[in-house]
């Protein structure tokens, strides 16, 4: 065989192996950032007996990772399409770990919350480079699975952080827990920096991934100028909108307040009631890959997005309204909030392929904005509503399931108003049902 007809498959080989190491790490400190999202939930008992804190405080404290994640998508979806995923997200896993390792080594409160804000700072170009990355190196056909399999990795380590840690939580401090993560987070950022590429092309691989021609309307290079398109697109916010009800609503329950109602309004142990929001995560991560293969075996990403607003407005509904209890009826509910969570594969989906590739991580990043903004604002709400019921003076002082109730009124309406907002997703799959 003549060395020209053997160099494709070798090229293809090499191309896979490239592909497979970046995805790998890139997926890696995703994990990480979602095992930091999710620990409070787990974690906050012990923190706040160790500093001595209110539910109020404790949800300020959640809520700093997604406040700065939030802040930080739009500017780093920038940086993204302006420096590349590789440089961008190794800076992010050195912040990462400096906030994860400052959580585990500090002396007092006030020092303790610098460390979710440093997360979230680290974090909040991971995700969004990842989706680039995915865009870039793998077919365009398959971008629904692929960001499936994205978020169901990266659930891994949400679901870690649920009823593994309430186990280990038996065995070793949470600051020792903490410090373990934080020193693979070291590693693993210092491995992005060496092996990540920003594109097939930067790797040697050129031509071996095809590329469909861009859409007509193609974003100028010009930052703000991709902003401003990005902003202008009714599509964008229709996503933002419908994203808030169901992936932000669960990020912001399953992250932190949906061990405690459990615990406080039926007595459960910590590790029992954290075996019910890991059922949750792991409903909400086998549906990243059900409904990610599900749109782009249909040839459509809008149906999905409706069931996944319909779900969590029904779930949502059932925890302020049934008189569910732990068992089947609590399940239900936590896989269907879950179910509501998977939406965000679809909703990417849609975004990415109605903007030019010049501009998809800042619409993207504008997007993602709505899970975290609304995780943001509804983990202390829900602490200030726990907070100003009767008789409550203090952490020690634990609120009942009819005050649970009154504050799961909030995921309710932000469901509520995306459902609404999802019946006017526009239908962007391009190549039809893949058969």
């Amino acid at each position: 065989m003549r060395t020209g007809e053997a160099a494709p498959a070798e090229l293809r080989r090499g191309f896979r192996r490239a592909r497979a190491g970046s995805t790998a790490l890139l997926l890696a400190l995703f994990t990480i950032g979602f095992f930091q999202r999710f620990a409070p939930a787990t974690f906050a008992e012990p923190i706040g007996a160790a500093f001595g804190v209110s539910a109020a405080q404790l949800g300020l404290f959640a809520a700093g990772n997604f406040w700065v994640y939030t802040v930080m998508q739009v500017p780093v979806g920038l940086l993204i399409d302006r420096y590349g995923t590789r440089m961008v997200v190794a800076v992010g896993g050195a912040v990462t770990s400096a906030g994860t390792l400052l959580l585990a080594a500090a002396p007092g409160f006030g020092v303790a919350a610098v460390g979710p804000l440093l997360v979230g700072l680290g974090t909040s170009g991971i995700f969004v480079g990842l989706l680039k990355s995915n865009a870039t190196w793998f077919p365009e056909r398959r971008y629904g699975v692929v960001t499936g399999i994205t978020m169901f990795v990266g659930n891994l380590g949400s679901i870690v952080a649920e009823g593994p840690s309430a186990l280990l939580l038996t065995a070793f401090t949470w600051r020792s827990i903490f410090l373990v993560v934080g020193l693979l987070a070291v590693t693993t950022t210092v491995l992005v920096l060496v092996v990540v590429r920003d594109s097939p092309e930067e790797a040697g691989y050129p031509g071996v991934l095809p590329r469909p021609a861009a859409p007509a309307a193609t974003a100028p290079a010009n930052g703000s100028h991709r902003l401003r398109s990005a902003l202008a697109s009714r599509q964008v916010w229709l996503v933002f909108a419908a994203v808030i009800g169901t992936n932000g609503t669960f990020y912001a329950f399953s992250g932190l307040w949906g061990v405690p109602l459990l615990r406080d309004g039926f007595g459960l142990s910590n590790a029992a009631a954290s075996a019910y929001t890991t059922i949750g995560l792991v409903v909400y991560g086998c549906g990243n890959i059900l409904l990610g293969l599900l749109s782009d075996r249909l040839g459509r990403r809008c149906p999905v997005i409706l069931v996944c607003s319909a779900s969590a407005v029904l779930g949502w509904a059932g925890f302020a309204f049934l008189p569910w209890s732990p068992g089947w009826s609590a399940v239900v509910l936590y896989a269907l909030v879950g179910l509501a969570g998977a939406q965000v594969v679809p909703a990417f989906a849609a975004v990415k392929e109605s903007t030019a590739p010049s501009a998809a991580a800042t619409a993207l990043g504008v997007v993602n904005v709505g899970a975290f903004l609304a995780s943001g604002l509804i983990q202390p709400v829900f602490g200030w509503i726990l907070d100003a019921r009767p008789g409550s003076t203090d952490a020690l002082s634990h609120p009942v399931l009819a005050d649970y109730r009154w504050a799961l009124i909030v995921p309710l309406a932000l469901s509520a108003a995306g459902l609404c907002c999802a019946l006017g997703v526009r239908e962007t799959f391009r190549h039809g049902p893949d058969h």
